[in-house]
């Protein structure tokens, strides 16, 4: 049997020349929305008389509208799923057919080796399991504009952003799960402008960490140690020189009364180690020199259960203070590798698939667990280039936010 229980179709050793990617074809589909999926054929050989492809499903699963593009002995085939599929499993094979017949439905001039049988198994959740039921947009202009991160304190989501026109680090708020963001008059502002800096909460206060340099023009400045404090009105540094290296595009998070920083990039390349604070962020102890491989480079961060949870190509815990880490386990073949984007509601841990920058891997599956072995799908939203780091939990609610400068930005809320 092949993963996920679909069964191999039958060896077609005169067709050996044509091989098919994805084999089987395994996808998670939603009760009443199509998905678009791809399916790529190389050839070893070529055939200098004109053939046509037919692609015949026998059991529905598919629509008739299949398009074939070529590109060398490349050939993709585009194909939708059928949104009518009720909740359940189906598995079966395509056939597929290559004849030098002008109706290859009949096909009576196969070409050597065809048919060939495509395994497939499509999964359509049962809605009634789902955590929400969708998502829609709150905002589609926010006042933010560029270099920005999502928290939340005090049940609000909160937005840090390096203002493009004020040329000032700003924070916004909403009062209505993200639909109106306001400016937030802070006494002081965080210095210097900086941009891919890491933020944390513990539902009381907000802390900020590290960053670049994005004052200097071009904007490759100095990577920054800095840890800021704000509690709703007022940001307060912490230390303006942490004893941890400075970085960006890191993680950050706060579990009981410890403040973590892990991972990050420098000038010279990517760290993996991990830091920790325990007089809310003034002085800094490093507690690990790596990370576990499995984990790839950590995107987001959170406390789960009072351990400290990061998520990469997968998740890893640590009940240690960090000095060591245990990979969760039980991934779905989409999870949403190098997700920005995780909360936890109601004790659930819900990951969302985002693009980083970065990060060159697929946006995949969003993804729910209570114990980090058992993950279920959840309805993904529409990802964008730029998805700023953070999900906040509003109001029983997910919020994300997205876009960078004047264009596509928009504001996200979970429907219940």
């Amino acid at each position: 049997m092949l993963p996920g229980g679909v069964a191999p179709p039958p060896v077609n050793t005169a067709g050996a020349w044509l091989t098919f990617n994805p084999s089987p074809v395994e996808l998670t589909l939603f009760p009443n929305t199509p998905k678009t999926f791809f399916v790529t054929a190389t050839s070893s050989k070529v055939i200098s008389a004109p053939v046509n492809v037919a692609i015949i499903d026998t059991k529905g699963v598919i629509t008739s509208n299949v398009k074939i593009s070529s590109a060398g002995l490349q050939y993709t085939a585009t194909l939708n799923t059928n949104p009518a599929l009720a909740a359940g499993t189906y598995t079966g094979n395509f056939e597929v057919r290559v004849c030098f017949d002008a109706n290859p439905l009949t096909c009576s001039q196969p070409v050597e080796g065809s048919p060939w049988q495509l395994p497939y198994k499509f999964t359509v959740i049962d809605p009634a399991t789902l955590h929400y039921s969708g998502w829609e947009a709150a905002q589609k202009s926010p006042g933010f504009l560029r270099d920005f991160a999502l928290s939340s304190l005090g049940g609000a989501p909160f937005v840090v952003t390096a203002g493009q026109y004020t040329q000032v680090m700003e924070t916004w708020t909403s009062a209505d799960i993200g639909t109106f963001w306001t400016l937030v008059n802070t006494p002081q502002a965080i210095t210097p402008l900086n941009r891919g800096f890491a933020l944390a909460s513990d539902g009381s206060a907000i802390y900020l960490s590290g960053g670049q340099d994005a004052s200097a023009t071009p904007s490759v400045g100095t990577y920054l140690n800095h840890v800021w404090k704000f509690d709703g009105t007022t940001w307060t540094q912490k230390t303006a020189a942490a004893q941890f290296p400075g970085r960006a595009n890191h993680v950050m998070a706060k579990v009981g009364s410890t403040l973590f920083v892990a991972a990050g990039r420098t000038a010279a390349g990517d760290m993996r180690n991990v830091w920790r604070s325990d007089d809310d962020g003034v002085n800094w102890t490093q507690v690990s020199q790596g990370l576990p491989a499995e984990l790839g480079k950590p995107t987001c961060a959170l406390d789960w259960k009072g351990s400290l949870l990061l998520v990469g190509d997968q998740v890893a815990t640590s009940t240690d203070g960090g000095a060591t880490f245990k990979m969760a386990s039980g991934f779905p073949t989409s999870f949403p590798k190098g997700s920005a984007q995780c909360a936890v509601l109601n004790g659930r841990l819900f990951i969302s698939p985002s693009f980083v920058e970065g990060y060159t891997g697929p946006a995949k599956d969003a993804v729910s667990t209570t114990d980090l072995v058992n993950w279920q799908f959840e309805r993904p939203r529409t990802t964008s280039m730029g998805d700023a780091p953070g999900m906040a939990v509003v109001n029983g609610r997910l919020v994300v936010t997205t876009g960078q400068s004047t264009s596509e930005r928009t504001t996200y809320r979970t429907l219940p």
